[in-house]
């Protein structure tokens, strides 16, 4: 018998005999879970038959504990850079090959009975190998996985009963969460994801236990036939450590062998790689990172086992795919995976000499890559499970997520006594729905809002007050603010306003439907307020119900409702933000509502609230440039305060005030140089000085919907008595100095603009003051004698109270529709709208006016005016030469004015209604103008001449111009050959981007009639080519803004959290006992009589000295700083979780009777030799950091730092790899390594947890 033989006794045979299995275990630097990997190896139901480990260089004891476990000839000692494949191939060839005549029972018994010293006959008619033909197996183990005692008996009785397997793989779970899913197979994408269908710590409850074929299993429990092993040539060596499996099983599917998942087998793993719990020193000179290591391993076995057909696609699908995760990764402020992610691709690209020597090695394949198909992902799962993931990153962890996590207590339901305590009552869901209100608020204010804007939804275009119609898509809204040239009146180079940007961005994200939009952002404007004033207020008061009324208020403040009245889409667009702004602002000053306990000082804000605080100030001013005054003149308050540390805050407010000004140029610098239009918004001027001096007082800009100010005078009043508190007065006056600040600059704004903004910020700062006034003052009011006091602050309770209520009511009753509403966007009659997109590009003059004295006019192209033109026409200025124009024809000279409109191309001539009669009686007697029609009291004119954008003028001659067919910008057309000295004139501004061809070659510019461009033609004819070419610093600026907002955005966004460690020991916290379902006043009871049973149980083992006493744990010191907490939903993982079980190796219904005994009992047990060299293992020996569960739930006892034990120990063991000091029986020692500073010499040494180690 060779010296790896294992000696068994011939009459006994192991379940599933002709299944000859040998266990390879690989360690490196795990001996934090060696412990219960050998546990689970040794503690196997059904033994393995030889075992064989591989350590590789690692710098802990696992060589030591390998040693002392198994033997010094089944360790082998290998490299540290030692790749998992390598080692797992050494192991193997060091073992051999089991023969029957290394296990006797595989053969023929002998017939020959000791006891009765007689030969039985029957034994000759049995096979030479009466149990069959041995098959033999490898099991691959990490030092990181800890087997189940059925583990291997269930996967060798999917094999025994499918011969045709050959790769069965376990289900993993999670190491410290036992009933976490890790894998129940696994497969991969075309972008290289390992896919494993499951959900983010989904529990295991049976919904996957379903022996099935899967494209691979993971290399941590895999039962590989040896044969097939060898004939596929082991692990890739390019894969030193990562989807290693996946390569395998994929080439196993490939040669014509099925590989299935064996759920009824469970591992428990670790994932130490993956989740960084020790380094990778095996793909490479140096430490790598896990995920590089992944993403190249991905990339490798993609492009080596893809067939040919497909393989350019899924190279594609690599590089696309790598540079999205980059960018997502920079984003999400996490560089080095993004350095991890391109490396990993490059590594592998740049090799292109092993991808192809590996994709020879491997053939053609037996089995149709069609077949296989099934195995993958299905289309647009990783989608999914990618929009999924980002969300979880960006929207944080809830109470319900934080809840069902593996940190906390939860129930799947009531059962037993526990049913008692289920509180079965009429408003349950009710009373749930009262500890969740943000959604709930933000449903009833939505349909409030909907009932109150019923007459603005349907078709149409919201327009109307100081909105104009949106551009029919996102192309319209980017060109309006990206191209150098804008087609407004008589065109311009004038810079556009950047909230059509802004705008363009977020109807892109609504397939570029920019109506949906706006409505989005009108209509939704009341709700959405009041959800971020309900989110933004959680650092000010605890209480909800404060928070979810100081929301509702400031949702109907009549800044918001008169915003969406009258059109206002920046005061609209600042209620929603307003709340975020401020949150942001305070944190980014590091002003707390109430200074944290023990805090010493004024802690400063971060960076990235900082940014965050930017960010929303930005997209603030690009609607409403007055924020950034007010936050200029905050900001410097803040500094005042804060001058002892007036660098670090006077940086932070010179970012946040200049970062906007850089973003938004040269239209923010514009602002600096007309200080007036800092009063302005997005859109028409409508309306100026409509409140009065007591609208201000009560919040109110005045204007249509929005009155109630005097309803709002309770708010003030609670602000008022907020002052009175006594503490909490640096908040309190923090938030009046805001309002009074605000009320300033509405006054201001009030004079030359519309003061909704500014009142917008008054009002939430007074609603601040007055729920830090109203938090608590219940129990203040009612602890004072009865005097003036309760009646006044009921009062003013009832009157705060109910003023948003009744505003609601009577916005709600009487509609939000006022000067917006929703119609045709076309603005000019129909046939006016088709005839302006020919070829001659007509225009339409529209005028207007009060009194004859005082004439407006808009030059419009097209069907009218649209979103941004109003800002351009502004910024743009007048134009004297049509201001000349329209002065002569509304005065009634009587001259011909067909010349001068058709120089502006003018074909139409439309009074609005309201116009003076005499404006159209003049129009009627002007030569040269016909009327055309007259509908809802305005009037039409038409010019009798041909009208045309581009003309070409013969030099000094009369004759008339000659039409040049145009679009909205340029031209392509052929012309004619004509005289000498022709001009070709276009009814535009001249510009130096002006560029016009003739054949190709490059025409002369000119200016006609002082304004307009003009080129100068050439007698002969030719292919004229008209265009409009951007210059370079624009462009290049357009592109720097979108970058330097991508970077702020970048900025603001919290970090991406990198939940490596997912599977962590449950937390240690005190959670006081609270009556929530199933935790009663019974529960606590019976749990608590429990708890005192086996106390006494625990003191009177303590006091026996019986052989079949056992010493149980100590309870934890009376200093530790952490309680053990139960989780009830883990309260068994089975039968091996009783009371009687094995409490050394996690597994009840492993027994001391039923365990390995070394060789004490030959008739039912093997003998020692296979698994210990020199030295016995007894069943019942323990391992330091096994954790003992009892059958009452999973209770852990009190964790101590690893320090505590190794001050004298070379090798440092992390605090989570030994917490739980487990109990032996009488007589039983644990095992102790070594290097231990408890062990030999130390034996009345007293350990931290009271034990000792005698």
């Amino acid at each position: 018998m060779s010296a790896t033989t294992a000696a068994f006794d011939s009459a006994t045979a192991p379940e599933y005999p002709r299944h000859v299995v040998t266990a390879v275990l690989v360690s490196h630097d795990g001996a934090r879970w060696l412990p219960d990997a050998l546990t689970g190896l040794i503690g196997q139901e059904r033994p393995v038959q030889n075992v064989i480990a591989a350590d590789t260089g690692s710098a802990d004891e696992s060589a030591t504990l390998l040693t002392e476990s198994l033997g010094p000839d089944r360790v082998v000692h290998l490299a540290r850079r030692t790749s998992f494949g390598t080692a797992v191939e050494e192991a193997v060839r060091t073992a051999g090959v089991l023969t029957p005549d290394d296990l006797p029972y595989l053969k023929r018994p002998s017939g020959w009975d000791p006891v009765t010293r007689t030969w039985h006959d029957e034994a000759y008619d049995m096979p030479d190998l009466p149990h069959g033909e041995p098959v033999q197996w490898l099991w691959l183990l990490h030092d990181d996985c800890a087997p189940e005692p059925d583990a291997l008996a269930e996967l060798l009785r999917v094999v025994d009963t499918d011969s045709h397997a050959a790769i069965v793989g376990p289900k993993l779970r999670g190491w410290y969460d036992r009933k976490q899913l890790l894998e129940v197979g696994v497969s991969i994408a075309n972008s290289g994801r390992r896919w494993t269908g499951l959900d983010r710590r989904e529990q295991d409850q049976g919904q996957h236990d379903q022996v099935r074929t899967v494209l691979s299993v993971s290399s941590a429990g895999m039962l590989i036939r040896r044969d097939v092993w060898e004939e596929l040539g082991g692990f890739d060596r390019r894969l030193p450590l990562m989807r290693d499996d996946v390569d395998l099983c994929w080439r196993a599917h490939a040669a014509g062998h099925r590989v299935l998942v064996a759920p009824d087998a469970v591992l428990r793993h670790a994932e130490a790689a993956a989740r960084e719990r020790r380094t990778v020193d095996c793909a490479g000179r140096s430490v790598v990172n896990p995920h590089r290591v992944d993403k190249a391993g991905a990339v490798y076995t993609m492009l080596v086992n893809s067939r040919g057909a497909v393989l350019p696609y899924v190279l594609l699908r690599l590089v696309v795919g790598t540079l999205l995760r980059t960018v997502a990764y920079l984003v999400g402020k996490a560089p080095g995976q993004a350095v991890d992610e391109v490396m990993g691709l490059s590594g592998t690209l740049l090799r292109p000499g092993r991808i192809i020597g590996a994709r020879k090695r491997r053939g053609k394949g037996v089995v149709e890559a069609s077949e296989l198909r099934a195995l993958f992902p299905p289309p647009g799962a990783t989608v999914r499970a990618t929009v999924e993931q980002v969300a979880g990153s960006l929207g944080g962890g809830s109470e319900t997520e934080a809840g069902g996590s593996r940190h906390g207590a939860v129930e799947s339901g009531p059962g037993g006594d526990d049913a008692d305590f289920l509180e079965i009552e009429q408003f349950a869901r009710l009373k749930r729905l009262a500890h969740k209100p943000g959604p709930v608020l933000f449903a009833v204010l939505l349909v409030v809002s909907l009932v109150a804007c019923r007459a603005l939804l349907g078709g149409g275009a919201l327009a109307g007050g100081a909105l104009l119609p949106a551009p029919p898509d996102v192309a319209g809204l980017w060109s309006r603010y990206a191209d150098g040239w804008h087609p407004v009146g008589t065109g311009g180079t004038q810079t556009a306003p950047p909230y059509l940007a802004v705008l363009a961005a977020l109807s892109a994200l609504f397939l570029g439907s920019t109506g949906f939009a706006l409505t989005l952002l009108l209509v939704c404007s009341v709700p959405l307020a009041g959800v971020t004033a309900y989110f933004a207020s959680r650092p000010l008061v605890e209480s909800k119900l404060l928070r979810a009324w100081a929301s509702v208020a400031y949702a109907f403040l009549p800044a918001a409702t008169g915003a969406l009245a009258t059109g206002r889409l920046g005061t609209a667009v600042l209620a929603v933000l307003l709340p975020l702004i401020a949150r942001a602002a305070v944190a980014a000053y590091g002003i707390r509502a109430e200074p944290k306990e023990g805090a010493t000082g004024a802690a400063r804000g971060s960076w990235r609230a900082t940014w965050a605080y930017t960010f929303l100030l930005t997209l603030a001013m690009a609607f409403t440039p007055i924020v950034w005054p007010i936050a200029l003149v905050l900001g410097l308050a803040v500094l005042a305060l804060r001058r002892d540390d007036i660098v670090a805050y006077g940086l932070r407010l010179l970012a946040v005030v200049g970062t906007p000004l850089l973003v938004l140029a040269p239209w923010s610098l514009s602002l600096l140089t007309s200080p007036s239009n800092l009063f302005h918004e997005a859109g028409l001027e409508f309306g100026t000085g409509q409140a009065t001096a007591l609208d201000l007082l009560g919040m109110s800009p005045g204007g249509p919907k929005a009155a109630g100010g005097v309803l709002l005078i309770g708010v003030v009043l609670a602000a008022l008595a907020a002052l009175l508190r006594g503490e909490r007065q640096f908040a309190v006056r923090a938030a009046w100095v805001t309002a009074l600040v605000a009320l300033v600059f509405a006054v201001l704004a009030n004079n030359s603009g519309w003061a909704g903004p500014a009142t917008l910020l008054y009002g939430l700062a007074l609603i601040a003051a007055a729920v830090l006034g109203a938090d608590g003052a219940r129990e203040r009011v009612a602890s004072q004698s009865f005097g003036w006091r309760q009646p006044v602050a009921a009062l003013i309770a009832v009157a705060a109270g109910a003023a948003p209520l009744l505003a609601a009511g009577g916005w709600m009753l009487s509609g939000a529709s006022g000067p917006l509403e929703r119609r045709d966007p076309v603005q000019v009659p129909a046939f006016v709208a088709e005839e302006s997109i020919t070829r001659d590009q007509p225009r339409t003059l529209i005028l207007g006016g009060t009194s004859p004295a005082e004439v407006s006019y808009s030059l419009v192209r097209g069907s009218g005016g649209r979103l941004g033109d109003a800002e351009l026409t502004e910024s743009g200025g007048s134009d004297p030469g049509l201001d000349k124009v329209v002065g002569r024809l509304v005065a009634g000279s009587g001259a011909d004015q067909t010349d001068q409109l058709s120089g502006f191309a003018i074909r139409y001539v439309l009074v609005r209604d309201g116009a003076p009669a005499q404006m159209s009686r003049v129009l009627d007697a002007t030569p040269g103008l016909s009327r055309l029609s007259q509908l809802d009291g305005s009037a039409l004119w038409r010019v009798d001449r041909q009208i045309s954008r581009a003309t070409i003028v013969e030099g000094e001659s009369d004759a008339e111009p000659l039409p040049v067919g145009s679009s909205t910008v340029e031209a392509h057309t052929d012309i004619p050959a004509g005289k000498a000295g022709r001009v070709l004139r276009i009814a535009d501004r001249a510009a130096e981007g002006w560029q016009a061809t003739l054949d190709g070659r490059l025409l002369e510019k000119t200016t006609v009639d002082g304004w307009a461009q003009g080129f100068e033609l050439p007698a002969e004819g030719g292919r004229l080519d008209l265009t409009y070419e951007d210059s370079f610093a624009h462009t290049a600026w357009v592109w720097a803004q979108a970058a330097l907002g991508v970077v702020l955005l970048v900025l603001a966004l919290p970090g991406r959290r990198r939940e490596i460690d997912d599977d962590l020991p449950d937390e240690r916290a005190d959670v006081p006992a609270q009556p929530v379902s199933g935790e009663g006043r019974r529960a606590r009871r019976l749990r608590a009589a429990a708890q005192a049973e086996a106390e006494a149980e625990t003191a009177e083992g303590a006091d026996s000295g019986g052989d079949d006493s056992v010493t149980t744990v100590p309870p934890p010191p009376a200093e530790a700083p952490y309680a053990a907490a139960a989780v009830p939903q883990q309260q068994s993982y089975g039968e091996w979780d009783g009371r009687s079980s094995y409490q050394g190796a996690d597994y009840g219904s492993y027994t001391n009777e039923q365990q390995y005994q070394g060789g004490q009992d030959e008739q039912q047990q093997y003998e020692g030799a296979p698994y210990q060299g020199g030295q016995q293992y007894d069943g019942t020996q323990q391992y330091e950091g096994a954790p003992q569960y009892d059958a009452d739930g999973y209770q852990q006892y009190q964790q101590y730092p690893a320090d505590q034990y190794q001050q004298q120990a070379p090798v440092q063991y992390d605090q989570y790899g030994y917490v739980v000091q487990q109990p032996y029986a009488e007589g039983q020692q644990p095992y102790t390594a070594p290097q231990q500073p408890y062990t030999e010499g130390n034996e009345n040494e007293q350990r931290p947890d009271g034990s000792s180690n005698k």
